[in-house]
């Protein structure tokens, strides 16, 4: 029988699932032409500060992944179809923890700095996560094209909504609650009547395993815009080391 968390967490999960989408956008999303890239697919200046679990590079995980990406592109080029969307850079693959601020416009220094020194404070006393992990074996779609994190345990997921809480309470922040996810690439305009098009070369990946993506260190960073995160501090879930790199950044040059 399936846990009461684990069961709220796969309802909210079920609006972003491939099978879902409608080509609807939910209408905070600026119209038809995203707020975080150019029509040409050229990442715009868009600023924030957030909690994430970045794919380490070096794993399988992170191989698969760049791997899928290409070939959904690929398919998607073939078709004509590409120039709809926008995809990542695979260096900034990362699952969010915890959402801080994000804005068309570069994030006051005051802010960034309140918020620097309440991590400093908070992600040292967190403790450790050895077993922390999920599975990204589903697409999902909303404004991005995204692998969703699927919790094999209760467990695990307790430990993601519990890191998510202490940030958010620490933070002081209150934004979108935690829904685990991998993105691959973002619509630079609603697909109209590309839609069943885009859905049928999307369908053959839709159930795609990519693997278990083991999380073992969070990071505090500030992006200029999708594509660029410069980490401030890291946090190690295993052994519970802390690295702060804020003390060498001068907040003024992420601007």
């Amino acid at each position: 029988m399936i846990n009461q968390v684990l069961a709220s967490y796969k309802g909210r999960q079920d609006a972003w699932r491939f099978e879902a989408f409608d080509g609807v956008f939910p209408s905070e999303s600026h119209g038809d032409l995203s707020p975080k890239f150019h029509p040409s697919g050229v990442a715009k200046p868009f600023y924030g500060l957030t909690v994430v679990a970045f794919i380490d590079r070096d794993s399988e995980l992170y191989q698969n992944l760049s791997n899928f990406q290409n070939r959904i592109r690929t398919a998607l080029k073939i078709a004509r179809l590409e120039s709809n969307f926008s995809f990542l850079d695979p260096i900034s693959f990362h699952m969010t923890l915890c959402d801080i601020v994000a804005s068309p416009t570069p994030i006051p220094k005051p802010y960034t700095e309140r918020i620097i020194q309440a991590a400093r404070e908070i992600f040292p006393q967190l403790g450790k996560y050895p077993d922390l992990s999920c599975q990204l074996t589903t697409m999902g779609v909303d404004l991005s094209l995204m692998l969703l994190a699927q919790f094999e345990t209760e467990a695990c997921l307790k430990d993601c909504l519990t890191l998510e809480k202490r940030l958010k309470d620490s933070l002081e922040v209150d934004e979108r609650s935690f829904l685990g996810h991998v993105s691959l690439a973002y619509f630079l305009r609603s697909p109209g009547s590309n839609l069943q098009r885009i859905k049928d070369i999307l369908y053959p990946f839709s159930r795609e395993a990519l693997g278990k993506f083991q999380i073992d260190n969070i990071s505090l960073c500030y992006f200029r815009d999708m594509n660029n995160y410069t980490t401030l501090m890291s946090y190690n879930l295993l052994d519970g080391s802390f690295n702060c790199d804020s003390s060498t950044i001068d907040i003024a040059t992420l601007q």
